[in-house]
């Protein structure tokens, strides 16, 4: 995987099947188990360069990877498997510690089909901070627009997409005197609500990737 960038790291790391812990390994402390045709290679430990220099040392909990009978590129794929780890290991730990930014990581960088309890997740957050505010909104005008709030602050955060309030009238209903009158500051405040949680998602990911970084190439 690239270590481009915490956001591109994050994706990569939920992006294939290679992505996923092996429990029962992880259970068992086995290192090696026989699967089909090729080899199950439990990789624990270490990620080395040129001439065995330990890049760094995978704080994950054991990784797979499948390994065919001479497969040419069966050593790309378990340093693959430890890069994913490497990043898996710090989303697990801030979804523990800061469970909204997980969250948003995930809504905003996953893959696509990693993506839905974690919207909905914030959809939910959205709605109780809306519900603190005792306002005479429609609650289902603004959950529609909760999650188009959600939908658009990512694209926006990934890509520097604008976002187009435009739509969100649309969502609504509503021309842009009403828009201003009325639903303005409802959108600013769910914004600002999620404002916050870029940062607090890719802090933790931008410190593994330029660790990795400068060590690979200190190795190189």
């Amino acid at each position: 995987m690239k270590f481009e960038s915490a956001r591109q790291a994050w994706h990569d790391a939920f992006d294939s099947s290679t992505a996923a812990f092996d429990n029962e390994a992880i259970g068992g402390g086995s290192t090696v188990t026989s699967s089909g045709r090729g080899r199950k290679v439990v990789t624990r430990g270490e990620v080395q360069g040129r001439a065995n220099q330990v890049i760094c040392r995978v704080a994950a909990p054991t990784l797979v990877a499948k390994e065919t009978p001479g497969a040419k590129d069966s050593g790309n794929r378990i340093m693959d498997a430890c890069e994913k780890g490497l990043i898996q290991d710090a989303v697990a730990k801030l979804r523990e510690s800061d469970p909204l930014a997980y969250c948003w990581g995930m809504a905003a960088y996953a893959p696509p089909a990693s993506r839905v309890k974690e919207r909905a997740a914030l959809l939910r957050y959205l709605m109780s901070e809306f519900d603190k505010w005792e306002e005479q909104h429609p609650r289902e005008k603004v959950s529609q627009l909760a999650l188009f709030c959600i939908n658009a602050c990512a694209l926006r955060d990934v890509n520097g997409r604008l976002i187009d309030l435009g739509q969100a009238r649309t969502i609504l209903g509503c021309d842009k005197k009403r828009w201003d009158r009325e639903w303005v500051k409802i959108w600013k405040r769910l914004q600002r609500r999620l404002d916050p949680l870029p940062a607090r998602a890719l802090g933790p990911i931008s410190e593994i990737v330029q660790e990795y970084r400068g060590r690979l190439k200190a190795a190189c």
